[in-house]
């Protein structure tokens, strides 16, 4: 399954880390994106074996961070654009970093300007964490982010069903098992049909 081997690869590291200190290590993932670090050991309380933290130019980019990002993707690129990105997160969901999806034009965040394969390598890495720090089946692990980002599709596409700010709660709330899926009777089936792809990820046992 896309991900697995690279929580080992994180959990492995820490077999190994030469300092303590929260974010003390870092490991380089610079020649695929300018700026791309994961710093290791994470400051989750109970120390997950493997957490990280994910930085881009110093900056730690959230699931929150990316819900507006993919948001404001899809509204000025439109329905067209919003298509395109429901292909590529079904695609990292089921390929991985193998995956071959494009996306039309470069995706914005944080100030940065990333092309599809800096896309793919950021967004795997930042969701790769839910399956180290809240693992299925008592959360929902790597399949929450990829919820909540399709959401934030259907948000820019059908306000009235679902507003953005809704979504960024919905991707914010810890403590306790995350919202499921939206749903709504007006729903069109080609969201349900990514919403489908998610659901059956296969799972990472690890």
């Amino acid at each position: 399954m896309p991900f697995a081997d690279d929580i080992l690869f994180m959990k492995n590291l820490y077999t190994k880390m030469p300092v303590q200190v929260v974010h003390g290590n870092i490991h380089l993932l610079e020649e695929h994106v300018p700026g791309l670090q994961l710093r290791y050991p994470g400051a989750l309380r109970g120390g997950k074996i493997g957490d990280y933290c994910l930085y881009l130019n110093d900056f730690a980019p959230s699931h929150t961070h990316v819900v507006r990002a993919i948001h404001k993707y899809c509204e000025i690129s439109g329905h067209d654009g919003a298509e395109s990105m429901l292909c590529f997160l079904e695609d990292l969901a089921t390929n991985g970093l193998a995956g071959t999806e494009n996306l039309p034009s470069p995706f914005e965040l944080a100030g940065n300007s990333l092309d599809d394969h800096q896309t793919r390598m950021l967004l795997y890495w930042l969701i790769l964490q839910e399956d180290i720090n809240y693992p299925s089946p008592r959360h929902m692990g790597v399949r929450m982010p990829f919820v909540r980002y399709t959401e934030a599709v259907i948000s820019s596409i059908h306000p009235n069903l679902l507003d953005i700010e809704t979504v960024v709660e919905r991707t914010a709330a810890r403590g306790g098992r995350p919202a499921p899926r939206f749903a709504h009777a007006s729903l069109s089936s080609r969201f349900l049909r990514t919403f489908d792809v998610i659901e059956n990820m296969r799972r990472s046992v690890v």
